[in-house]
Order: C-alpha cells, then structure tokens, then sequence
C-alpha cells in the first residue's frame, strides 16, 4: 500500500542487497519504495512521487535526469543521485543534468536524512513565502538546457521565460531583471544581442553560457559591456546564480580582503564529535570559510569538521569551523543560492587553515581580472 507521503521511486538496476537497504531507509521515513527500470519511468512519474533516486551507473543516468527535468510537472520533483563513488565527477554530473544531491550508495542514514528534508519541504510548501526577484529570460536552442538553467533560476525565485532565438530575446530584454544566453543563440550569437540591448538602455545583468572551448571567444565578444559575463556551461546551472548575484551588486571583482569565489569540490562533514561523515559539494568558498551544497545541512551555531581538497593544493586539508547559517530544501530562495550551509573557519590539523587560505589565495589570484 502506497503511503500518503507518496513513494520513493528508485530508478536503474539495484542489486538485492543495495534494494532492502533503500527500502529500509524509504520505511525509516515513513513511505514507500518503487524500483523501475528506465525505460518504465514515463508512466512512474504520473503518480507525482514523493522523490528519485536514481542510480548512477552510466552516462544513461545524466540523458535520465535530464529528460525528467523537461516535463513541467517533474520540474520540482528532487532528484537523488545513488552513486558508488562521492568524488568531483559524481556531483558535476548529477548537477549539471539537474539533480539535486548525491548519496552514496550504502549509507541508509544519509538518504534517510534527505527523504526527511524533502517531506519537511513537502509539509510547508504551501506556507512558504514566494519569493519574487523579477522575470529572467533564458535564451537557447536546446530544450533540456533551458529547462535545467529555468529551474535554477525558479527555484532562485524568478519567473522564468524561455526563448530559442536572438530575435525573441531582444523583444522581451527590456522586461527581463536578469538574463541567461547561450552564446551560440541563433542567429549571430548571444554577443551582438547584448550590444543592441545596451545600446537600447537595457542594464539588466547578462550571463553569456559557453562550453570550455568557446569560453575565450565568449569572453572577448562581451568584455566591453557592463555586467555582462561568461560562464562555462560545463559547469552546475547554480554557478550561473552566483555570477549573477555579483554582477547584481555590481561588485564585479570584490574588492574585499577575501571575495567569495567559484570553486567546486567534494565535502566529506560532520558535526563535531560525530561518527559518520556526510557528503557535501561546495558552492564558494573565502579565506575564512566555505558554502556547502547539501539537502541535509546542520544545525545553525553547530561546530563541524570538514575534509576537502583546497585549489591548487596536492592534499585534503581538515579543517574546523561553525555554521554561520543554512538553507534548507524548499525554503524561500531570496538568498539565490542552492540547498546547504555556510562554515566560517575556525581552525585545522596540523597547518591546514593555512593551507586552505594558501590555495584560496592562489585560485583568487589566478581569477583577477574577471568576474568569475
């Protein structure tokens, strides 16, 4: 019998052993399990489950994840990655397709804590404030990109609307508080849109979306024009939301002792004291902290232990800290920035917190003169 939470629908091939765990974890919270074979998936997601877990055993997992998030009634649907392995790789995967986190595969107690975060969610949807920052405008021929970039940017609190030509960008610019191109828009590219739109008195903040190889080209075509900047498109939709929060406060390059930077890398936490670390990605980090992608992040104040891979350093660091503030999964998103926590540093093993503020320091360093 199906439970009034809804199921958790797990989608791939799970060994028998791996499928009672999940089970185990799913009944902890008080719902039940489903497993499916992809190819059943269409007909599974009628049914409005409560979350995915999806099993990351191949590149059929992103091409999943990525045609979930094309349907407009499974665009809010939280999507879990189950995946052997916690590195780097893992979660640039599963963020880039439109996951939502990642849980390694044998830890109950970790999927348990996200399916709770996801029926808390669930429980206070419908008292949550909206959250209403203006229309952005996404602009690219691909569907599945523009309905992954259009989550992010909902879920950031606005109101999106979707274009597939420089044409139908331009007509709506003016409308626009903030706007995401793909920098190959047909026909001429996204640049020479931008340049007709800031001639035409348009300020709004721009985003130009280019894949690794395009990004020198991308970058160079819109240097001369005001909050305007390049992102790689290889890269978690979210980042879009940070260059566009600081193209936003016209900050451009913080000029600050220590801005907050991009930087992606897998977070082993836990709180202090404890047994069991948690996985984690983080978002930005400063020289006196980090933000942490996750939806079961710690309590506010708490201290906790985190191990990470510090830019440009050949070693984990183990560092110290407490959480300075939090985000949970399905709150308001003034904030414009994805589920998870802020750890302001404290201390470290054996030279670490130097470590951390060295290869900060150094992935700054290396970032002057952009705006990323």
């Amino acid at each position: 019998m199906e439970s009034r939470r809804g199921q958790l629908l797990a989608v791939g091939t799970f060994p028998p052993e791996t499928g009672r765990g999940i089970e185990a974890a799913a009944a902890a919270v008080g719902t039940t399990t489903r497993f499916i074979a992809r190819d059943g998936l269409a007909a599974a997601l009628e049914e409005e489950p409560l979350a995915l877990l999806l099993a990351m055993d191949g590149p059929a997992a992103a091409t999943t994840c990525l045609e979930i998030r094309t349907q407009p009634r499974s665009a809010a649907m939280p999507i879990l990655g189950y995946s052997p392995r916690r590195g780097d790789l893992a979660f640039t995967e599963l963020f880039c397709s439109g996951g939502d986190d990642l849980v390694e595969q044998g830890s109950g107690d970790a999927l348990i804590r996200r399916l709770r975060a996801v029926i808390t969610a669930r429980s206070a949807a419908s008292a949550a404030p909206e959250a209403d920052r203006g229309i952005a405008v996404v602009a690219a021929n691909d569907p599945q990109w523009r309905s992954v970039m259009g989550r992010a940017l909902n879920g950031a609190g606005y109101s999106v609307r979707f274009v597939a030509t420089g044409a139908e960008l331009e007509a709506l610019a003016a409308q626009a508080k903030v706007v995401v191109a793909a920098d190959d828009l047909q026909p001429e590219g996204a640049a020479p849109v931008a340049r007709r739109v800031r001639a035409a008195g348009s300020e709004s903040p721009w985003v130009v979306v280019a894949p690794p190889k395009r990004m020198v080209a991308a970058a160079r075509a819109v240097r001369s024009l005001v909050r305007v900047a390049p992102v790689d498109s290889f890269a978690p939709p979210e980042n879009v939301l940070f260059v566009l929060n600081e193209l936003i406060s016209a900050r451009g390059v913080d000029q600050r002792r220590s801005p907050r930077i991009l930087y992606g890398a897998s977070v082993a936490f836990r709180a202090a004291g404890r047994d069991e670390d948690e996985v984690g990605f983080s978002y930005n980090i400063s020289a006196a902290g980090l933000y942490v992608r996750t939806l079961a992040p710690p309590d506010p104040e708490q201290q906790v232990w985190i191990d990470v891979w510090p830019p440009r350093s050949e070693r984990r660091v183990r560092l110290a800290g407490r959480v300075a503030w939090r985000r949970l999964f399905g709150e308001s998103a003034k904030t414009g920035v994805p589920p998870g926590f802020g750890v302001q540093l404290t201390d470290g093993l054996a030279g670490d917190l130097g470590r951390w503020e060295t290869g900060y320091e150094e992935l700054r360093r290396s970032m002057m003169g952009t705006l990323i």
